[in-house]
Order: C-alpha cells, then structure tokens, then sequence
C-alpha cells in the first residue's frame, strides 16, 4: 500500500460510521475520518502491553504534493496538523512510549492542569462567586459590573499569580478614568473576592487593610432638599407618571433606591396598607415592615398591574433601573439637580425630625437597629408608632408642597398690621 498523500487525505469520503485509515509511511499514525467529514490525525502505540491512542489533531487539508508548503514551525499536539507534523508527533509519540513515558497520559495531565489553571484564573473564581452569592447580594448588577473592570487587564490570569502591586495599578487607572470612589468600590468588592475564595482553598489574599483613595468620613454626604427644591421636585414628580411616582414613594417611605425600585405586590399585605420588605433585599438582612400611608398606598393603587409582579416596572417582569438616565431626565423638568436618589432618604429622615418624631422611632422607620443592648433585647416592631410618623412625614410634605392659603393670607396680613404700627 503507498504511503498517504495529502491529495489521498483530502479523497477520503466519509462514511455511516467513523473510520480509519493507516499510513504506511508512519507506523501507528492514522487518519480517522467522521461521519460528519471532518478528519484528524491519531497515533495508535502500546504502552506496558496495553494498546493506547493518542489523537494528535485535525486534518490540514493542503490539498497539495507531500511536502510542499509544509509549516516551518514546530508542530503542536491538538492544533491543526499538515501530514509531515503528524508524522513527526507521531514517531515522537512512539519514542516516547518506548522509552517508558505514555504520552497519552501526559497530554491527559497537561489537559487536567490547564483545567485547573483556566478555573482559577480571577474571572473563573469571580463568575463562580457571582453565581453562588447572586441571590445574596442586594446589589448584584453593581458587584458584577465592579469586578467586570478587573477582567481586561487581569482576568485570565490565575488568581494565586497575581501581586497586589498588580491589583493596585489596574485600580489606579480605574481611579484616573473614573474616579477615586469607584476605585474604592473596586476594591471593596475585590476583597470581598479574595476573602471568599480564600475560605473556601489554600489561597491567601494579597491585600491587606488599606488601600482606599477616600475616606469614608470625607465621602458622607449631608445633601438634604431645601422646602423649595422639595416642592419643584414634587411638583414635576406629579406630573411626570413613570418616574415620578417611583421617587415620591421613596420619599414617603424614606426607603433606599433598590429597596422602592423592586416594590412587588406579594409584599404587600391584602389591604395594601403594610409593606414588607424580604431580608434578602434589605441592608440589614432582616425583613423590615414599612406601615404605608394613605399618601403612599395611593401611589401604589394608581399604578397600573401589569403582567408581572413589580409594582414600579415597564412591564412587570423586573423592577425599575436605568436611574441615572431617568433622573437626568427628571431633573431638567423639575429644575432642581446636584442630589441622588439616596438624598431623598437623608431628607425623609430630616423632615420625620422636624416634624415632632422621636429619634428612637424615626430612625426605626429607616429600618436602623436600635443602638447597644437595647438593639439587642428590645424586639418589638414599633408598628403602630411608625405608622404614626409616615403619617406624619406626608402631612409635612403636603404643607411644604401646598402650604395652606389661610395662612399665607395670615402672614401678609400681619406684615401689614406691622408697617402700619
């Protein structure tokens, strides 16, 4: 039988079922050819009595003589392969099984280690993380897109390789394009990472304490609305009926921006006067009762019930989001900007003050444990009291937003009696 010929090759017709043809030119090298058409190259040797095979690669079909245009580098198993490469790998297969290495168990090792390598690698282990922890995390779509900055320059890298001199720089470029608090955030979610994977191997993080570009301290915001610019946001919010009601519910309710955004109908009770917050969707891991006022159940009975479940929702099917284009929008209606949504919160609490409400019971309201052993033994859901002082805030919110006509005329009336005097 003549040797084969990469024109031979290429005429192998394929078949019901998969076949072999040998190649006299090679001892042990073979030709498989599948039903499908495709064909690749396999040395068959024994190895301590017992008969092997090692696939070496798919066909290159040069569609030429033997030895004309044949690759200058140095072939590689499980790459396309030209016959010369094939018979080179295969008589370097059969000395090695002659001199008492399988080189089939060999390349099944580099196979496991690269496996091994490829789970490793800080994408692999941060997938594996988000995917396990998904349902825990409240902000799940902002850790992902935190760590997701990580992956150009050092995701495939295994994570046990990477320095922290590594880690700092990638957050360095991260601060210079967008800004020292995201960097912080990176980095926050980064060591949450690393501790978390390092609980669960050998793995040691190489980040320590430190390492943020700001101080919490220096970052709190004390932005609270001024009765005007509440009144201009208000205003708008009453006319504008996709956002609008969204952020006067979170105002009344001095709840988070996620917490309001996924309002479902199944947390609320059947008179839809309470509001139930689930553990897994709140700070604090611990369902939260929100008693709702008349203001705020009106907001939620005038939303139409969609197909889903979501109170605050396109279509129902997921909660409101995109809040940054939104809330630009928003803001060039109402004319008020230079807040967050979080803002409104720090403003609901300020106002609950203002308005006559105990520290104890407004700070109840925006789901706080009480501080000290009292948060520890005192266990009671202060219901009734913050029914009272939602009540409250959206009785001060309507007399800030429509302050009442008599005493207006009062006040000018008296500025008259006193230019008189």
């Amino acid at each position: 039988m003549a040797k084969l010929t990469p024109i031979g090759i290429a005429a192998l017709k394929p078949r019901a079922e998969r076949y072999e043809t040998s190649d006299p030119g090679c001892a042990g090298l073979r030709v498989v050819t599948f039903p499908s058409g495709k064909k690749s190259y396999v040395v068959r040797f024994r190895f301590r009595g017992v008969q092997k095979k090692l696939t070496l690669g798919r066909c290159l079909i040069e569609g030429k003589r033997s030895g004309e245009g044949e690759p200058d580098t140095t072939p590689e198993i499980d790459t396309p392969l030209s016959l010369a490469a094939a018979r080179e790998l295969a008589t370097k297969a059969l000395r090695q099984a002659k001199s008492g290495n399988d080189p089939a168990a060999a390349k099944q090792r580099q196979r496991q280690e690269q496996l091994a390598a490829e789970s490793d690698t800080l994408q692999a282990i941060s997938e594996e993380y988000l995917r396990r922890k998904g349902g825990e995390l409240r902000t799940l779509d902002q850790r992902r897109s935190d760590l997701e900055l990580l992956y150009k320059s050092l995701g495939r890298q295994p994570v046990d390789q990477i320095k922290r001199g590594q880690y700092t720089r990638v957050l360095d470029h991260i601060a210079d394009e967008r800004g020292p608090v995201r960097a912080d955030r990176v980095l926050s979610a980064l060591k949450t990472l690393l501790a978390w994977h390092a609980g669960r191997s050998d793995y040691i993080s190489v980040l320590g304490r430190g390492g943020r570009r700001t101080s919490a301290r220096e970052r709190a915001r004390t932005r609270v609305l001024s009765d005007d610019e509440l009144r201009a946001v208000w205003t708008a919010a009453e006319q504008d009926k996709g956002f609008g009601p969204y952020l006067r519910f979170t105002l009344l309710t001095a709840t988070r921006r996620n917490e309001a955004a996924g309002l479902q109908r199944s947390e609320l009770s059947p008179d839809g006067t309470v509001w139930v917050i689930p553990g897994a969707r709140y700070k604090s891991k611990r369902d939260t009762v929100i008693p709702l006022s008349r203001a705020a159940q009106k907001i939620v009975a005038a939303q139409p019930v969609l197909a889903g479940d979501f109170v605050f929702s396109v279509d129902g099917s997921r909660a409101l989001g995109n809040f940054g284009d939104r809330k630009a929008r928003f803001d060039v209606a109402s004319g008020i900007s230079g807040y967050t949504l979080h803002d409104l919160r720090r403003t609901a609490r300020t106002l609950l003050s203002r308005a006559g409400i105990s520290p104890d019971i407004a700070e109840q309201c925006l789901g706080h444990a009480l501080v000290g052993m009292r948060g520890t033994y005192d266990r009671f859901q202060y219901i009734d009291e913050k029914r009272h002082a939602f009540e409250t805030l959206a009785a001060l919110i309507e007399r800030i937003v429509r302050p009442p006509k008599a005493k207006v005329a009062d006040m000018a009336a008296e500025r008259r009696r006193r230019r008189r005097s």
